[in-house]
């Protein structure tokens, strides 16, 4: 009796420890079981927060609409997207007025996600030669495993620029005119006949553009022209005038490789009134190879002229980066 109880004591203990060693293996299966479904759901809850936010962001102005240019409002809903008064939303189109704003309060996108939710945000622009605009920058700790990313194709408007004139020489058409007649024209010596662009003769391109007297307070101007004038030193034979119907000006002053800033001769030739006409008179030699746009540009005083850019004054290529992690 004493032989079969220990035999049946050590039997036990054998299927207690094997028992014992079952659960503590499935008990750890259980745990990476669940640890793994706790990543997975937080990795898909950060997919879902990133490009949710990121919708937000792109495909909407933001509430209220020009959220951008109200100072002291508390309840605002970010959107970068541009609108346009009548129009609705630009697809696919951000305002860099919208950006700008966001970059001065990054802690409204903040109030938008989770809690102990932080971001950050970037603007490459695909031509390497306009600067990263960052929104936020901020450096993930080195602790954090799950970082969710989010990269879209855009375009961004500058918005930086009012264009008061545009001038883009018909250069297939002989018989093009802007239906502008120049006050400089049949003067002896400074006759202003329109270049001949199927024949290369030479002559000047001439039209008129209208400032308010708001804008000429409050704005700095500038001349533009796009890349093509600035080769083979074609700036010795390319030249312009801006002066009024009222107050004719004959010495022509050279284009440069930089946009011209036009304030002095905007604010000399102004009038104590409402507005002003002037005009610009641009001298080309009508070589079809070498022919030139010219723009007018206002921009917000003080801006720097580095950011007075041809290519700013259309909506540009870049990828919208939006990283988020807890």
């Amino acid at each position: 009796m004493d032989r079969r109880g220990q035999a049946f004591t050590i039997d036990a203990m054998f299927a207690l420890i094997l028992l014992t060693v079952i659960i503590g293996i499935s008990a750890d299966a259980m745990d990476i079981a669940g640890n793994k479904i706790y990543d997975y759901s937080t990795e898909t809850s950060l997919d879902r927060i990133a490009n949710d936010a990121a919708d937000i962001l792109i495909n909407t102005p933001g509430s209220p609409e020009n959220w951008e240019e109200i100072k002291y409002v508390t309840r605002i809903t970010p959107g970068l997207a541009k609108y346009e008064i009548g129009k609705g939303v630009v697809r696919n189109t951000l305002s860099m007025r919208k950006i700008s704003r966001l970059k001065q309060e990054p802690e409204m996108l903040t109030r938008m996600l989770p809690e102990s939710t932080s971001y950050n945000l970037m603007i490459y622009p695909t031509d390497p030669s306009i600067p990263i605009f960052v929104v936020q920058n901020q450096t993930p700790p080195n602790n954090i495993g799950d970082i969710t990313v989010v990269n879209r194709t855009i375009l961004y408007d500058y918005e930086l620029m009012d264009v008061y004139l545009s001038i883009k020489p018909d250069i297939y058409n002989e018989n093009s005119e802007s239906g502008y007649v120049c006050t400089h024209m049949n003067m002896e010596g400074h006759d202003h006949r329109r270049p001949d662009f199927n024949k290369s003769k030479s002559g000047w391109i001439c039209a008129p553009f209208t400032i308010n007297m708001e804008d000429i307070n409050s704005k700095d101007f500038y001349l533009l022209t796009d890349s093509n004038v600035m080769n083979e030193n074609y700036t010795d034979y390319s030249t312009w005038i801006i002066d009024t119907p009222d107050n004719k000006i004959l010495n022509a002053q050279k284009f440069t490789s930089k946009p011209i800033n036009i304030n002095s001769i905007i604010s000399d030739l102004s009038k104590n009134k409402s507005k002003e006409t002037f005009v610009l008179h641009i001298f080309t030699n009508g070589d079809k190879e070498k022919y030139f746009n010219t723009y007018v540009v206002g921009v917000t005083k003080d801006t720097p002229p580095e950011d007075v850019k041809i290519n700013h004054l259309k909506p540009q290529p870049a990828f919208f980066v939006l990283k988020i992690w807890m």
